[in-house]
Parts: structure tokens; sequence; C-alpha cells
């Protein structure tokens, strides 16, 4: 199993002005981590397994005091918003807090799991980027480790500017964009004086809701002012959010979009989602989608007919039942009783007898042959 993935920090929108020189410290402070919410057909067991793992390496890893968010609804603490994160620890009364969510990452009958979640501070208005783990249920402490390892770097943090005689004046259009120098934020824009720093290589980013952030590098000279003006530019749109059981082929307004689980930027307002798959009934939905925001959306596809066989599509193997080919990902028209499924892959023939129910949905396993029941998503 992979370490997590680690990103960057980012400061929230509504960030409080952190001075230069400030030195954040970590006595006494807390870190809310209530239970994560899931996405796909999560074990529930397997859930407080990472759960009690995550919380006790969190301890171990921060030496804070971890609140399990007992009065935090799943739908808030699975949520992967910085926003609601910071509410989290607001409700919490704490200075830090996790939102995160168990995905299921596998077609039925895997046991494959996935870990996301980002970390806030309250306090100055800090946040990571998304930050993400495999997790193998039958090993929640491996998974535990790694996520607690980033979230003690980031409440371990020390953010501070080294002060000096090198002038720095931060301007933007519009104006009120956050300033953020080598990652510390000093103010808004329009409300900034002079920064005072030592000479030297910064780099500078400015952030501002409704527009993309903008970096640049400023050399500083000793006693010397620069002067940096910056051109903020307008974003409109969210994104679409499409998981389906069994997956399935993706289309945003009629236009395909890959295959589930599958993220599709759109602009602002009602989009139709539809998602198909052979042996299916089509499904379509419509999706609100907001600027800046992910919309998710969950779909359980219907078998077309009483008895279905499927099988994941894969380029490199052809699936014959009694002796003619299916050119899509089930079989057409197949009928209960004995059949033969051939595998071919390259070279390679594989052949295998199966007792075809009469009813039901099962799913071809092509790497062993075997008929896989579909089970209900939870």
């Amino acid at each position: 199993m992979g370490p997590a993935t680690r990103r960057r920090h980012a400061r929230l929108p509504r960030a409080a002005l952190v001075v230069a020189a400030l030195l954040l410290s970590t006595v006494n402070a807390q870190v809310s981590v209530p239970t994560f919410g899931t996405r796909g057909d999560v074990d529930q067991a397997a859930l407080a397994a990472f759960m009690a793992a995550f919380r006790s390496a969190v301890g171990a890893a921060t030496g804070l005091e971890v609140k399990s968010g007992e009065r935090i609804t799943p739908g808030i603490a699975g949520s992967l918003d910085p926003e609601l994160a910071v509410l989290i620890a607001e409700v919490d009364a704490s200075r830090y807090a996790v939102s995160g969510e168990v995905a299921r990452v596998a077609e039925s009958g895997g046991t494959e799991y996935a870990v996301n979640l980002i970390v806030v501070d309250s306090q100055v208005g800090r946040a990571t980027d998304l930050i993400s783990a495999p997790f193998d249920p039958a090993a929640p402490a491996v998974a535990a480790a790694d996520l607690a390892a980033v979230v003690a770097e980031f409440t371990t943090a020390v953010l501070e500017l080294p002060q000096g005689d090198a002038g720095l004046f931060v301007s933007s259009e519009p104006g009120d964009a956050q300033v953020f120098v080598d990652g510390v934020a000093i103010g808004h824009t329009g409300q900034l004086d002079v920064a005072m720093l030592a000479p030297g290589r910064y780099q500078v980013e400015l952030r501002k809701e409704g527009f993309l952030p903008e970096v640049r590098m400023v050399e500083l000279r000793p006693s010397d002012t620069s002067f940096l003006h910056v051109i903020l530019t307008a974003i409109s749109g969210g994104s679409v959010q499409v998981t389906s059981y069994p997956a399935g082929r993706v289309a945003i307004d009629g236009e395909p979009a890959g295959r589930t689980p599958a993220t599709v930027p759109a602009l602002p307002g009602i989009h139709t989602v539809t998602v198909e798959r052979d042996g299916f009934l089509p499904e379509t939905v419509h999706a609100n989608v907001r600027n800046y925001r992910v919309t998710r959306v969950e779909v359980t596809l219907t078998p077309a007919a009483p008895l279905v066989v499927f099988w994941d599509e894969q380029r490199e193997v052809l699936v014959y039942v009694d002796g003619r080919l299916q050119p899509g990902g089930h079989a057409q028209g197949i009928a209960p009783g004995l059949r033969e499924f051939q595998l071919v892959r390259g070279g390679e023939t594989r052949r295998y007898l199966r007792a075809v129910p009469d009813s039901g949905v099962y799913r071809l396993d092509l790497a062993t042959g075997e008929l896989v029941p579909l089970a209900p998503p939870r």
C-alpha cells in the first residue's frame, strides 16, 4: 500500500489576517476527527476499524487531544469542503478539524477502498488540499498512520517571514484579494501597507473567490520597495462527480464524459446526467451545479432483463458465450442452463462451463471465469 498523497497547504477564502511574523503554537490545541462519510458500498465494520486506528494515530503523531465529533452529521463530516470543515472545528470547540470520506473504488466483489480527507486550522483559516490514500480493510493501521503523518505535518507547521529593509507592496484588480508570501497570509489588497522583508526571492500568491489564483515570483532588493500589481481572471463553474453501481458510461447534457467514477467540469445550472451500461437500462438524473462546488450524483442501474450476465470490458480480452463473440460488456440474449464461456487474451484461450440460473444479475470475473451475483448497494 502506498503512502498518502500529500498536497500543498491552501488558505480559506474567509481566512483571518495573519501577520508576517506569526508563530503558531499547538499548546492546548485540539483536533476534531468525526466519523467520515462514505461513498459506494463501504462495510461499516471496516469504517469503524479505520476511524479507531486513525484517531489513535493522529493523537500519537500530533500530540493533540483528539475529539470524535459526536455532534457532527455524516453529510458535514464527509463534505470535503473547507468551510464546512471549519464548522466542524467550531461545533467541536477545536482548533483543527478533519473532513473525510471512505470510498469504495472497486467493482462488486472487490475489497479496495480509498480515504480522502482535508485538514483545516480554524484559528488562522488554513486548509490542505485534498489528501488521498488507499485503504486495505485488513490493515487499517497502515492507511491511518500515513494519513496521520500528513495531519501532523500540517498542525506543526510554523508560519513566519524574515523581516528586513526590502519593501513589497501588492495590489490587484479587482481588489480585496488575499495575499500570501511564501505561503504566509499577510492581508488583502486595498488594505495592505508595505511589507518589510529580508532581501531575497519570494513567491507571491493572490486568491479571491470567483477568480483564478495567481502566482508571481519577486526579487526584493535591500533598501528598495517593489510594487506588484496583478489583474485577476474571473472563473465560473463547478463540477459533477458521478458514481454508479455497476460502473457505466457517463454523458453530461448528451456529451460523452468517460466512465464512472468520473468528475466532470460544468457551468452553473441544471445539467442532465445519463449513465449507461450494456445489459442495463439507461439512467438519467439532473444535477444542480453551483460555482466552485462539487455536485455528487450516485446512480444504481436497473437490469434490462430478468437474467443479465455482464463483465468489465477489457480491450485485450474477447468473450465468447457458446461459441458466439459478445461485442459489448454483457451476454446478449443468454438463456438459463449450462453455458460455455470462452475468454481469449492474446494467444491464450480459457474455457469455463457455468450453470446460469433462471434469473438474476451476475458479473463474469474475467480472471477466474466465475459468475458473481451482483449484490445490491448499501
